[in-house]
C-alpha cells in the first residue's frame, strides 16, 4: 500500500538516500483514483527495488513549485538523495514499469 508523505518526511527519506523511492504528485480530480491505483500496483510489482509515495494533498502545489512540476500526474524517481528521471502525465501499467526499470537499470537500488 501506498504512503502519503509530507514535506518532512520527504525530506528525511531524501537524506538517508538508502533506498530509491518515487514519488507521485497527483491532485484529486477525476482520473485521481486510476493513477493512485497504478503507482499502488506499481508499489507491489516493485517492493523489493524501491518505496512509493503519494504527496500529500495539503502540500503539493509548493512541492510542485520547489521540484519545477509544472503539471499532474507526474511522478519523479529519486535515488541516492537526488532525482533521477521523471514521468509526467498519465501511465499505464506498462510505461510505469519500463519508467521504474530504465531508471533503476538492472540490479540498481537492490
Amino acid at each position: 500500500m501506498v504512503k502519503t508523505i509530507k514535506p518532512q518526511a520527504f525530506e528525511l527519506e531524501l537524506r538517508s538516500g538508502t533506498r530509491p523511492f518515487l514519488v507521485a504528485f497527483l491532485k484529486r480530480n477525476d482520473r485521481f483514483r486510476e493513477q493512485a491505483q497504478l503507482l499502488d500496483n506499481a508499489s507491489r510489482r516493485h517492493a523489493d527495488r524501491l518505496d512509493c509515495y503519494l504527496y500529500s494533498q495539503d502540500y503539493l502545489d509548493t512541492a510542485m513549485q520547489r521540484f519545477l512540476v509544472k503539471g499532474t500526474p507526474s511522478f519523479l524517481l529519486f535515488s541516492g538523495g537526488r532525482e533521477v528521471d521523471r514521468l509526467i502525465g498519465e501511465s499505464d501499467p506498462e510505461t510505469m514499469d519500463e519508467f521504474i526499470l530504465a531508471s533503476l537499470g538492472p540490479g540498481k537500488g537492490d
